[in-house]
């Protein structure tokens, strides 16, 4: 005899994605910070502490709303959630399109945030410690987790009365693949990865005695190129695994490909060694072909290349990886109610 699994309320599963996603983008931050502060160079400018406190912010206020919503859907697809009496809002259908319905809200308070950073750095004098800066950052799970409370409970409960597969099919799976999952991630990714790559790539030419050009050493780039691909493929592969799930549980989405349901783990392995691979490639040009450097612009092209290839290939693989997953769950549960 099966026991039955204890659901988590809606209110819980708030609490439960605004916890672990803080956690998850606390460790990132820290990871951006010791690179902006530390390992790129240890000395920084008013102008360095206003664009960290803007990419935070930009970044995750604006974008990582949506990202919640959608892994809340896919836990409500994996029957995990009940809905309380005093949680409903009486919605009828989830959100249209959670992105454009959380980012505006969070443009304005990015916005609002990187003004006030301004102020007091330019017009207060305050120039924090690596430390202080990295902590202070951390503030962006306040305006964050505001806007996923507005938006969560009327979009599970809209899910519920919707029902499942019962969404309007897109017109073009390729299109809604390209403006829902790869181009909002490529500049989610974009904001991230291009100051990264302006201070680290600065530093690096700053390396070079009488570098008046500018110019940026090949041999900088073998290791960033590599960090990027595999820790935007990761976690883009992560995000579009619950937004797949979510749209394929609506049913706006179907997936008839050949991918293999295999270990997810694997698919982490690969892309580790994707990343490797290119790091690899990378640091073969100066030997191969006698370029040694690259122009600072030429440099930052190339980032941004990385981190479209990245998103690209994330969402090739979790596309795929989740329709034959989610396929076959939906073939499971289909055989043992019969």
């Amino acid at each position: 005899m099966s026991v039955a699994k204890k659901k988590l309320s809606v209110g819980q599963l708030f609490w439960e994605q605004v916890a672990l996603n803080f956690v998850v983008v606390a460790v990132l931050i820290a990871l951006g910070a010791l690179l902006t502060f530390k390992v790129m160079g240890e000395a920084y400018t008013a102008w360095t502490v206003v664009g960290f406190f803007a990419t935070v912010f930009f970044a995750f206020i604006v974008f990582l709303p949506a990202g919640t919503l959608f892994a809340a859907r896919a836990e409500f697809a994996k029957d995990k959630v009940e809905i309380r009496d005093d949680e409903k809002t009486g919605a009828t259908a989830p959100i249209a399109n959670p992105l454009l319905s959380t980012a505006p809200l969070g443009v304005v308070f990015a916005a609002i945030g990187t003004a006030i950073v301004y102020a007091l750095v330019y017009w207060g004098g305050w120039m924090p410690s690596p430390l202080v800066a990295t902590l202070a950052s951390f503030l962006f799970v306040v305006p964050y987790a505001f806007i996923v409370w507005l938006n969560m409970f009327r979009d599970i409960e809209g899910l519920a009365a919707q029902g499942a597969f019962r969404a309007r099919a897109v017109a073009s799976k390729t299109r809604h693949i390209w403006m829902t999952y790869l181009i909002p991630n490529v500049v989610f990714q974009a904001i991230i990865c291009l100051p990264l790559g302006y201070r680290g790539f600065l530093h690096a030419a700053s390396l070079i005695p009488d570098n008046a050009a500018g110019v940026v050493p090949v041999a900088a780039l073998a290791p960033d190129f590599a960090i990027t691909f595999i820790f935007v493929c990761g976690f883009t592969f992560l995000a579009v695994m619950a937004h797949t799930a979510s749209d394929m549980f609506e049913g706006e989405m179907s997936y008839s490909g050949k991918a293999r349901g295999i270990n997810g783990f694997l698919f982490l392995i690969l892309i580790l060694l994707m990343g490797v691979g290119l790091g690899i490639v990378t640091a073969l040009v100066p030997p191969v072909t006698g370029v040694a450097t690259v122009s600072f612009g030429l440099a930052m092209v190339l980032k941004f290349l990385v981190v479209f290839l990245s998103v690209y290939a994330a969402c090739r693989l979790a596309v795929g990886w989740t329709g034959k997953k989610f396929n076959d769950a939906v073939a499971h549960k289909m055989a043992a109610a019969h």
